[in-house]
This record gives C-alpha cells, structure tokens and sequence, in this order.
C-alpha cells in the first residue's frame, strides 16, 4: 500500500499545527492558572475575615477571569507570532509532496527531502483540519484534510497509519 499527495502548507495550517503543539501544554498551564488564582486568593480574602463560601466564591470567579485572560493571550502571541514571521518572509507557504509506504514517510519539498521511519513517528492525530505525524519537537508532516481529495484517499491514509504507527501512538478515524 503506498499514499501520495501533494499539499500547500499555508499561513492558517501553520496556525492550526501550532495550537495543535500547544493544546496539551495550554491546558495544563490553564489549570495550574485556575488552582493557583483560586487558591491564594480563597486565602487571602478568607485571611481577611471573610466567610469561607464567600472567599471561595470570589476566588472562583477571579480564577477563572484570570485563566481566560491568560489562555486568550497565548492564543494572541501565536497568532501575533506567526502574522509576523510571514510578514518579515522568515515564514512562507510552501508546498510539499508526502509519499507514504510500507518504509516510512517521504517528503520533498523547496525546503529539502526528509524521510521518516515508521520508528520515528511520536504521535499521530487526526483533528478536524489535519493529520499531524510528529517526529520529534521541529520535525512533523502536516497533512491538511481540506486538501485531500477523496474519502476514499482518506481512508488509505487512516489505514497506513493504523497499520505502520507504533501502538497506542496513532489517534485517527477508523
């Protein structure tokens, strides 16, 4: 079985992989965020003579302003970030041609050649806009579903992975 395409990797699919990378990082930052706020500030007001409920209440109510302030300004930084990178040309869209077989992944691009083991790929995950192989913290293919021509070829690509994917680190559609 062997998979090829070929994709345009633009500005928004840059945006996308990089909330991708930061989701599980983001929330577990979130969360500390929230207990942190809640925790000291509970504290404080419940220091200040404060019954316990409503010193709790208030202490919610600024975590969890706090933690949505805290989420939307890295969302913010990444979308300022990468609006930056493509417009000082350090960051372009470029296209790329994956070819997939029983060996591993092959990209060819502008950029270079890189081939990638089976071995090699971390993690694997479908979301609604890609198919993301991560092979390291600099090294992943992008594959943007919007371009993907047919079900049919979807469902070849989701076989592959299931397929050649190390177990437990493949997370797409059956």
């Amino acid at each position: 079985m062997v998979y090829s395409g070929r994709f345009t990797i633009n500005k928004q699919d840059n945006l996308y992989y990089n909330f991708f990378r930061m989701k599980r990082k983001l929330t577990g930052l979130a969360l500390m965020t929230f207990i942190i706020l809640a925790l000291l500030l509970a504290l404080v007001r419940y220091a200040q003579g404060l019954p316990i409920t409503d010193s709790l209440l208030s202490a919610l109510l600024v975590a969890v302003i706090g933690t949505v302030l805290m989420v939307s300004l890295n969302i913010l930084s990444v979308v300022l970030r990468v609006n930056k990178l493509y417009k000082t040309g350090k960051m372009s869209d470029f296209t790329v041609y994956y070819t997939l077989d029983k060996n591993g992944i092959h990209a060819k691009s502008e950029r270079g050649d890189t081939d990638f083991a089976w071995k090699q790929i971390l993690l694997a995950r479908e979301t609604n806009h890609a198919i993301y192989l991560i092979a390291g913290e600099n090294r992943a293919v992008v594959i943007p579903k919007g371009q993907i021509t047919s079900d049919g070829e979807l469902n070849t690509l989701r076989t592959m992975l299931h397929k050649y994917v190390a177990a437990g680190r493949a997370r797409v559609a059956k």
